[in-house]
C-alpha cells in the first residue's frame, strides 16, 4: 500500500493498495486504507482522496463503494488497462468516516 505521489496542484492524492490473497476479505483493506487517509488529510494541502480500480476487480470495487466514494469517470492505464477512477473530498470524507 502506497500514495502514487504527493498532492497535485489540485491537492488530490492517490492510493494504491494490494492484499495477498489468502487475506483477503479479513478487513485489511479497509483497516489500511482508513488509517493511510486519515494520515494523508493531517496535510492541510491535501484536498481530495483518489482510488482507481479495474471495473473487473469486484473486491475493489465494493471496498471504495464501502468507503461512499464517488466514481467521477474511467481511464485507460498504460499497465493496468481500463480503470474506474473514484474521488472524494476531504470535508465529505472526513464527514463520513473521522468525525465523532
Amino acid at each position: 500500500m502506497s500514495f502514487h505521489g504527493p498532492p497535485d496542484e489540485n491537492g488530490m492524492m492517490e492510493i494504491g493498495l494490494g492484499i495477498e490473497p489468502i487475506y483477503q476479505n479479513m478487513g485489511f483493506a479497509k483497516e489500511a486504507l482508513l488509517a493511510m487517509w486519515q494520515w494523508a488529510l493531517q496535510y492541510p494541502q491535501v484536498k481530495r482522496l483518489r482510488y482507481t480500480v479495474s471495473p473487473t476487480n469486484a473486491s475493489s470495487v465494493a471496498l471504495i463503494r464501502y468507503f461512499q466514494f464517488p466514481l467521477i469517470g474511467s481511464q485507460i492505464d498504460e499497465i493496468d488497462g481500463l480503470e474506474e477512477v473514484y474521488e472524494i473530498d476531504r470535508e465529505r470524507f472526513t464527514s463520513l468516516w473521522l468525525s465523532s
